[in-house]
């Protein structure tokens, strides 16, 4: 199933942002994802406002984080006043998920953690009783929400968090892609043996969505040696078959049967389109696969 991810949808305009949810409904897409971080709030906006009275099917996601200070990832009052606001601007009573958004940090888990620390696995085994996990249960009895979830950056770190809840969707981004696959080692055999929803997002992990051969002349400080080898040999099969970065990505994880939805990034109705095509197309032929499956980071 293709999803819509929210980041993106203020990137050109409120009106694109607006077109862009809609076309996802014309085009059958039935999973729409967002969070009060994804342009400052924006998203919601533009996700209420288009999705007021349609009537077709269709899952909202949303989640809580990004709080204005390290005690607020404590707080359940805090927790509670930015679930009502994210419904105020989301314009509804209630979404289908609410989830965690970064689970990884520590600040979630720990009293007193700085807002940016990655939690250190296997010092922490009380994530159940936390106050975001009582919110989330919390909001799910009152109607608020259907489904509760955790999100993250992090794969490893994220498996760490779902051994010790019990959630209904598991949602990893930028780790499960071209490249990248660590979620595939981590959470996502931890998601099939839960019977999680899993979610792979962030899959045009930043600079994944295009060629640049600028890269590969002056690489980025991110960029290994080993890196900018994987990055050439993806350039030559994308030149030889001649189908779009874009397009790669989506076939490639439309394979997976595990996957439950592949939340694709889009700011105008032609991005997502080809998102879209992309996935009714299905899985890419085996060879091309194949070449795919031997560049990645495990």
């Amino acid at each position: 199933m293709i999803g819509l991810g929210g980041a993106c949808l203020n990137q050109r305009s409120h009106t694109d942002g607006v077109a862009t949810v809609r076309r996802a409904l014309e085009l059958g897409v039935t999973y729409f994802d967002t969070a009060p971080a994804y342009g400052r709030g924006a998203s919601q906006v533009i996700l209420g406002e288009a999705l007021e009275g349609r009537a077709e099917p269709y899952l909202l996601a949303t989640k809580l984080g990004y709080l204005a200070t390290p005690a607020a990832f404590q707080s359940p009052d805090a927790l509670r006043a930015q679930l009502w606001e994210n419904l105020r601007a989301l314009r509804r009573d209630s979404v289908d998920v609410l989830q965690v958004h970064l689970a990884e940090l520590a600040c979630w888990w720990e009293n007193g953690a700085p807002p940016d620390q990655i939690l250190r696995l296997d010092e922490h085994d009380d994530f159940a009783n936390a106050p975001v996990m009582q919110v989330l249960r919390e909001a799910r009895a009152q109607g608020r929400c259907r489904f509760i979830g955790i999100t993250a950056d992090h794969a490893e770190e994220l498996a760490y968090v779902l051994r010790h809840v019990e959630v209904d969707a598991f949602l990893v981004a930028y780790d499960y892609n071209l490249l990248f696959r660590r979620a595939r080692r981590s959470a996502l055999p931890l998601a099939r043996e839960k019977g999680v929803a899993y979610i792979a997002a962030g899959i045009f992990k930043p600079g994944l969505n295009a060629v640049h051969p600028e890269w590969l002349s002056t690489p980025p400080s991110w960029m290994t040696p080993d890196l900018q080898q994987r990055f050439t040999r993806l350039y030559d099969i994308q030149r030889s078959c001649g189908l779009s970065i874009v397009t790669l990505s989506v076939r490639y994880l439309v394979n997976d049967p595990s996957i439950s939805v592949i939340l694709v990034g889009a700011s105008t109705p032609a991005e997502l389109e080809e998102s879209v095509a992309a996935a009714q197309a299905g899985p890419l032929p085996p060879d091309l696969h194949r070449a795919i499956e031997a560049l990645g980071v495990q």
